[in-house]
């Protein structure tokens, strides 16, 4: 329970930011799958875009809230990293329409 409240206390105070010119790449790109009906390549370029910026750019309030040796950190660079490859893998071997 005392992770929890650790969770909502930083989750609730915690600033977390976005550079300008990446958003305005994030928005080009998602918006020319969008446009090109790349529908899985715009939801792997969206996920790929907010774990950067969830857990690689912010990587230092997440180390900060949670300790140095947090295995919940690793463990959601992990995960993240096995499910951007399933992803991958899963956009080149989908049969095309």
């Amino acid at each position: 329970m005392d992770d929890v409240n650790q969770l909502s206390g930083f989750l609730s105070s915690a600033t977390i930011s976005v550079p300008l010119g990446q958003m305005v790449l994030f928005i080009l790109v998602i918006s020319f799958c969008m446009i090109g009906s790349k529908f899985k390549l715009g939801q792997l370029v969206t996920y790929v875009f907010v774990f950067y910026w969830g857990f690689i750019f912010n990587q230092s309030a997440f180390i900060d809230a949670a300790g140095q040796a947090s295995t919940g950190l690793f463990a959601y660079a992990f995960f993240g990293i096995i499910m951007i490859v399933i992803a991958l893998i899963g956009l080149f071997t989908a049969p095309h329409n």
